[in-house]
């Protein structure tokens, strides 16, 4: 069985470090962006902390001294500058564990960490059910990826979903985005769990990844369906007339999604397990 050990080779990481210097770009205003520059001139601030040089950084900020007992380029921070938080909400309800569903999002959690952690920003992870099941706050350096990784690769899928519960639950965090990766297969309503990350100052996104065979399952096999997080049951023959209601169903469902987050300035994105992972993540930055 594949991990994200598996996904992510020194490769992948190269290409989503190219599309950090995007992702700085696009939150650059209204004070979502972190180890953004001021328009003040450089020396009238004072100064905070170092951080590594990142492709598009301003060279008049790089710390040569640095680079002289190091090898290696860091640009100097000042208190005007901002970190943004990237909050990232992962489902790991049992929904969630179909083929290799979980294993992309979890993917997709790991991906946009790394990418804030390339931008500057400060990374929290909330793993959610029912509540909250783990939460990691404050990463902050690309080292400590690994040990999101690490926490990520060993993340189950068990209970319920409530949404809303962990929102509420995810307590006091900054201005920033958040970013909810789900089947959203719950009855949990949605658009109050928006609407409590939005009373945090959140940018919003909803990801939506489901399974191959959630999105279009197999003609011509009788089935029994079993609620994974209720265990109610339901035996069915999946002929053309029950396909057909269920794709119609599917598209309302995500048509719904789609529509909430547009009335609320939010973003919607869904994707199934097999999308190619690195153009999921530059579609849902774009």
């Amino acid at each position: 069985m594949r991990t994200l050990q598996d996904i992510f080779s020194k490769e992948y990481l190269m290409q989503l470090e190219k599309l950090s210097f995007s992702l700085r770009q696009r939150l650059s205003v209204d004070g979502y962006s972190g180890g953004r520059k001021s328009h003040a001139k450089g020396s009238s601030l004072e100064f905070s902390d170092f951080r590594e040089y990142i492709t598009g950084d301003d060279l008049r900020r790089v710390d040569w001294n640095s680079f002289g007992r190091f090898g290696k380029l860091y640009v100097k921070l000042f208190m005007e500058e901002k970190q943004a938080e990237i909050n990232i909400f992962l489902d790991c309800s049992s929904s969630m564990d179909k083929d290799e569903k979980f294993l992309q999002a979890k993917a997709i959690a790991a991906s946009l960490a790394y990418i804030s952690l390339c931008s500057g920003d400060r990374v929290n992870l909330f793993l959610w059910n029912d509540s909250i099941s783990l939460e990691k706050r404050g990463n902050n350096q690309k080292s400590s990826f690994l040990e999101l990784l690490t926490v990520l690769d060993k993340a189950e899928c068990n209970g319920g979903s409530d949404v809303l519960r962990a929102s509420l639950l995810s307590g006091r965090i900054g201005r920033g985005v958040s970013i909810v990766i789900s089947d959203f297969f719950s009855e949990a309503p949605l658009e109050e769990a928006l609407h409590v990350l939005q009373g945090k100052k959140q940018q919003v996104c909803f990801v939506q990844v489901l399974s191959v065979e959630e999105e279009k399952p197999r003609e011509g096999q009788a089935v029994r369906l079993v609620d994974s997080e209720t265990g109610e049951v339901c035996d069915l023959e999946m002929n053309s007339a029950v396909l057909g209601a269920y794709e119609r169903a599917l598209k309302e469902h995500r048509g719904a999604l789609a529509e909430l987050c547009y009335r609320s300035g939010s973003v919607f994105y869904s994707m199934n397990e097999k999308a190619p992972l690195f153009t999921a993540i530059r579609d849902i930055l774009h």
